[in-house]
């Protein structure tokens, strides 16, 4: 799988459960080393994918110098179980049958280093990429949201503004209509007992 679609895999996909360690085969065979024991073991699955990527792009067979002797130490390892002399052995079987040397192997390696240093520019340039697009385009998006939400906060205390205003108007305004009915109740009574009074006179005066 591509780096970039690791890289995408590690940023939508859920966290994936630890896995358990395989158990260890009771077989004789399984528990002596025939290749070099990796410098690095992987303990997550994501970080397995990588791993399993680089190990590929990196392994031995693919440079000729190191897939010899590989081959040459290979049927070695039944004979001489101690790596380091069986890693001898071989380079001087590969050194009279096939002119091998300790030099070449030695630029194998750096050749595999190199097909590393290269993973790492390309891995570091497409993280860039997805910055871009994933992370730094959200990042102006929320930017743009929070202004949106500021301006919908200062939208929302104009209109609690206005809403204290109407409340305080409201108040006065209900206050002066009770005072209107205070005053017309009064007058009303007034005027009343002055008809009643008047009523009075013209029964009187009119016998």
């Amino acid at each position: 799988m591509p780096f970039m679609d690791l890289i995408k895999k590690a940023i939508f996909e859920e966290e994936p459960q630890a896995q358990q360690p395989a158990k260890p085969s009771s077989s004789p065979a399984a528990t002596r080393p025939h290749d070099p024991t990796p410098a690095y073991v992987p303990t997550g699955t994501r970080d397995n994918q990588f791993y399993t990527r680089l190990a590929k792009q990196t392994d031995l067979s693919a440079v000729p110098e190191l897939a010899k002797i590989e081959a040459f130490a290979a049927p070695l390892a039944s004979v001489i179980t101690d790596k380091s002399m069986r890693y001898k052995a071989a380079l001087a079987t590969a050194q009279s049958q096939s002119g091998l040397t300790k030099d070449a192997i030695m630029k194998g390696f750096d050749a595999l280093q190199s097909v590393l240093n290269s993973s790492a520019s390309t891995f570091n340039m497409q993280t860039d990429e997805v910055s871009k697009t994933e992370v730094d385009a959200k990042i102006a998006q929320i930017s743009d949201l929070n202004e949106a939400i500021q301006q919908k906060q200062k939208e929302i205390s104009d209109l609690q503004q206005q809403v204290k205003s109407m409340q305080s108007q409201t108040e006065v305004s209900r206050a002066k209509l009770q005072e209107a009915k205070s005053n017309f109740a009064a007058a009303l009574e007034r005027r009343r007992a002055e008809i009643l009074q008047q009523r009075k006179e013209f029964e009187t005066i009119l016998g």
